[in-house]
């Protein structure tokens, strides 16, 4: 969460109204509340009270005009990435173990689009990059202290079985660092997929 944006603690776009805004900021306090089952299940105490006060700080700069207005023009006055997408994640494939030495898990998982500049990150592209590093998704929960169902539940796009939005994009930007690719860029990519998917989702259930 450090290296997120107040709009993404909040989950909520650069143009969000001022009560999408405080919707947004209600959810994630509640989210985030002592006695909130996210607490026990994701992180410790001392985490937990390090998130909630990441929420506050988003909520007392977002909900503020004038501080929202000066945070927006140091978000545009920060350089670009120095590398794209692209040669980032060639870069990690070049300092992958050989193919040979892994094994046959990589067998068939080879896709020249994974080399294309606007490709998308999704679930199958996540696995290979993973694969390609050598590495299991024990090895990753142990790193990152993300619970192993909930990535592999992003490898395998099950939706409906990851937690909040929220949760789901700090997942993306730690398992992103774990395999050597560019984080904002796979939690952008990948959260697109994740909020079509789950919107087209809402729509299919049966009104009440």
């Amino acid at each position: 969460m450090a290296e997120q944006t107040h709009y993404e603690v909040l989950d909520v776009s650069r143009d969000a109204e001022p009560g999408e805004i405080e919707r947004a900021w209600a959810l994630a306090a509640a989210t985030w509340a002592e006695d909130s089952l996210a607490v026990y299940s994701l992180f410790g105490a001392e985490d937990a009270a390090g998130v909630r006060e990441r929420v506050e700080l988003a909520w007392r700069v977002l909900s503020d005009p004038e501080a929202r207005r000066d945070y927006d023009a140091t978000l545009e006055a920060e350089p670009a990435a120095p590398e794209p997408p692209r040669r980032v994640f060639a870069a990690a494939a070049e300092a992958a173990p050989p193919a040979a030495e892994l094994g046959p898990a990589l067998r068939g998982l080879d896709d020249p689009d994974d080399e294309a500049e606007f490709a998308a990150f999704d679930g199958a592209r996540l696995r290979r990059a993973r694969l390609r590093r050598g590495l299991e998704l024990d090895q990753i929960a142990s790193i990152t202290k993300i619970n192993p169902t909930y990535l592999r539940f992003l490898e395998e796009e099950h939706f409906a079985g990851l937690p909040a939005p929220v949760y789901v994009r700090g997942f993306l930007v730690s398992y992103a660092r774990c395999v050597g690719l560019e984080p904002r860029s796979v939690a952008a990519s990948y959260m697109q997929r994740f909020f079509v998917a789950t919107r087209a989702s809402e729509r299919a259930k049966p009104s009440p």
